[in-house]
């Protein structure tokens, strides 16, 4: 994750993403407070190198980003090569030193509602049904414009089937709409449908983006053994304690 990230906030910063990745990354810049705040972090520090050390950056963010990937690794190996550095690469490193130590000491705070909120696409056309709200409500979704997905599902006249509450709350969470989310997650929680589980899932997510964790590891508990994102809630509970 924090090799990802690194690497995506570099490609980003140097319009090195295609045109979709591009799209979709700044949707999440939009939608995600945690991720936005660790991409402006990492974005002041490059600014503050391009900025004080302006002739000998490009040397300078090479070595970082060796150093960078050789930290990342998942193994966790030693550097087998050793980085020279010139004299004033010390003046650099000890100037960053303490923006760099809070980027990587935010990689190692409690976990965040965007490292779990992955989730299926919506699929709510059939064949033959031609609604406009639905289909609207569906795009947006999977195009993660989640504003206009809630738009669209409010203006859904039949909006009691439980996939449909899910897909909802789910935008809702997204746009930090959580009472009426979580009124809608506990509402399919007490019924009987296949997405029971799943609300009970996300209802937790909804807790823990609000930093609520003693909420969050409550609803985490309710989870059955046989659930899809048992595992997942039990990592989730884990990286909590």
């Amino acid at each position: 994750m924090n090799e990802e990230l690194y690497m995506g906030f570099e490609s980003y910063l140097n319009n090195e993403l295609p045109p979709e990745e591009k799209i979709q990354f700044e949707i999440k810049l939009k939608t995600d407070n945690e991720f936005n705040k660790k991409f402006e972090l990492y974005k002041e520090t490059t600014l503050f190198l391009n900025h004080k050390f302006s002739a000998n950056t490009t040397d300078f963010k090479q070595n970082l980003q060796s150093i960078s990937k050789e930290y990342f690794s998942e193994n966790q190996q030693k550097p087998t090569k050793v980085i020279a550095f010139k004299p004033w690469y010390f003046a650099a490193a000890a100037s960053v030193a303490i923006v760099l130590g809070t980027w990587f000491g935010l990689q190692n705070n409690n976990p965040t509602y965007g490292d779990f909120n992955q989730h299926e696409n919506a699929y709510f056309i059939e064949r033959g049904v031609v609604d406009a709200n639905l289909r609207n409500a569906q795009d947006y979704f999977n195009n993660h414009e989640y504003n206009k997905a809630v738009i669209a599902f409010e203006k859904i006249k039949d909006i009691n089937k439980p996939e449909l509450q899910y897909y909802f709350a789910i935008a809702l969470i997204e746009t930090n709409k959580y009472q009426k989310a979580e009124s809608l997650l506990k509402y399919i929680q007490q019924g009987k449908s296949s997405y029971k589980e799943k609300a009970i899932w996300f209802l937790a997510l909804s807790k823990l983006k609000q930093d609520k964790i003693k909420e969050c590891k409550k609803v985490l508990k309710q989870m059955s053994k046989d659930a899809e994102d048992y595992e997942k809630a039990q990592q989730l509970l884990y990286e909590l304690d």
